[in-house]
This record gives structure tokens, sequence and C-alpha cells, in this order.
């Protein structure tokens, strides 16, 4: 799933706050009980328990992550807080893989979105085939599904529970051991791919790197979508990579501190890719 990444840029440091455990919603004792069951989800809700990640219930399966930026003189520091959330009303085993999936997102080492070298090609690729992208979220995933049918929990589940992890994983498993087949399959856009090759030419971006996209990108039917955005990966990170840009850079050009003036030249290329002129 997409992450719902929130920015703010602070000009006075707040001073360092300390992390509080949040206890988890009661609703989802159950699936906290089904990840415990294996080996790969026991040891992903121990790393989130030791980072006090917040687990929440909410509409859709997502984790947000709020990037704050603070400004003390010429020093620069950054900031992360992370919440995953769990969609309701799911049958308790298909929230623990839901559970699984996210907190790869949030227990992995965050990369910065202020950086004005962060392009759209970097973006993506990281979102897809980086740590704790989604191509990791969605193996993993797929390994607790593993291990609760062959495991301890299995004599718990029922026969067509069974049948929809097989059927929701059967392809992961299959593609496990072929990296360029598993890697590829994330840009498969089907009915979406004539939209994302419109987002592409719509960006200040070189011909080099459009003629890039259109090569890595594939007209066959999507096997990975975004729960958040209802769109393949690959498009919906490319929304999301314009929303945060244009956020960054219409806040940067506003801004009227010197600090923030003097990466305005660093950033030129990067809001030029999105539309934001960064000259007043």
């Amino acid at each position: 799933m997409v992450l719902r990444l929130l920015l703010l840029s602070l000009f006075l440091h707040s001073g360092t706050q300390t992390a509080r455990a949040e206890v988890p919603d009661p609703r989802l004792k159950e699936a906290f009980y089904f990840l415990s069951q294996t080996k790969t989800g026991a040891a992903e809700l121990a790393r989130a328990d030791a980072l006090k990640i917040p687990i929440l219930m909410g509409r859709v399966s997502r984790t947000d992550i709020t990037a704050t930026r603070f400004f003390q003189g010429d020093e620069e520091s950054l900031k992360f807080k992370t919440e995953v959330v769990v969609a309701e009303g799911k049958d308790p085993v298909f929230q623990a893989l839901d559970l699984a999936h996210e907190l790869v997102h949030a227990t992995q080492p965050k990369n910065n979105p202020f950086d004005p070298s962060l392009d759209l090609t970097t973006y993506l690729k990281r979102g897809i085939e980086g740590s704790g992208g989604e191509a990791d979220a969605i193996a993993q995933e797929c390994r607790v599904g593993q291990e609760l049918i062959e495991g301890p929990a299995k004599s718990q589940l029922k026969v067509e529970t069974v049948q929809l992890i097989v059927a929701r994983c059967q392809f992961v498993w299959k593609t496990a051991e072929d990296e360029v087949k598993w890697r590829q399959s994330f840009y498969f856009l089907g009915q979406h791919y004539r939209d994302f090759l419109k987002s592409v030419t719509q960006m200040n971006l070189s011909e080099e790197k459009k003629e890039a996209w259109f090569k890595k990108v594939d007209t066959r039917s999507p096997m990975f979508a975004s729960a958040v955005a209802h769109k393949p990966y690959p498009l919906a990170l490319l929304e999301e990579y314009v929303d945060i840009t244009t956020k960054i850079c219409e806040k940067t050009k506003a801004a009227r501190s010197g600090r923030v003036i003097a990466t305005l030249a660093l950033l030129t290329e990067r809001c030029n890719s999105v539309g934001v002129s960064l000259i007043p």
C-alpha cells in the first residue's frame, strides 16, 4: 500500500519529544495473534514494538508518515512520525497479512522527501524496488501467509481462508526466485497504461528519462495495486511524487528564510519537473 506522506517544515526548533508506545486497538487482538503465530510476523511485531510504532484501525490499510523538517540557524534536522493503519471489517487473518505488509514500510529507514535531488525515477524505484518498498512488503505479506497455512495456526484457519491466501499469493510464490520477473511485474499497468504515459509526458522531464519510462512500464493487467489510490503502484507513486514535490516547492517559494532561499538553486530542477517555478 502506498505511503501517505505528510510534510511539515518548522523554522524554530521545538525540542525533543519522547516517543510513547500506543495501546493497539483491542479489535486487532486476533490479527496480532495470527501474526504472532508466524516466525516472520513475530519478528516484525517485536521490531514495531521496539520502535514504538502506533497501530490503529481505519477505513483502509496504509502507513502514514509525517516528515518534519526543523531549522535552527544553518542546522537542518529531519524527524519522522509513523503510524500504521489496518483496515477494519476484515477477517483477522487478512488483517494480519495487511499488518505484515504495512510494518515493512513502517520499520525501514525513511528517505528524505525534502532532498532537492530526489527525482521521479529515484522515487518510484525506491517505492517499488527499494528496501521497505512495495516488492519487499508484498513478499513479506505472502511469506507470512505461507507460514500461516503451513504452520501451527493452520488448524485454526477455515478452508476458504486458506484458499484465499493461496489465490492471493500464488503468483508471488511462483516468481519469488525469478528476481527480474518479480520486479518487472510491478510495472504492469493494464488500462492505466495511457494515464501513466500521459502523466509522464506532462512532466518537464528530459526526453531520455521519458523514453526510459515508456520502455519500463507494461500494458499487461496489473498484478499489484495500491489499496489507498486504487491504482497500480507506478501511477500511484507518480501522483504521490508530484503532490509531495509541488507542496515542497510552493512552501519553499513562499518562504523568506535565508536558509530556505539558499536551497532554491538545488530545488530548481525538481520543481520544474512538476511545473512549479521558484522564480517569484
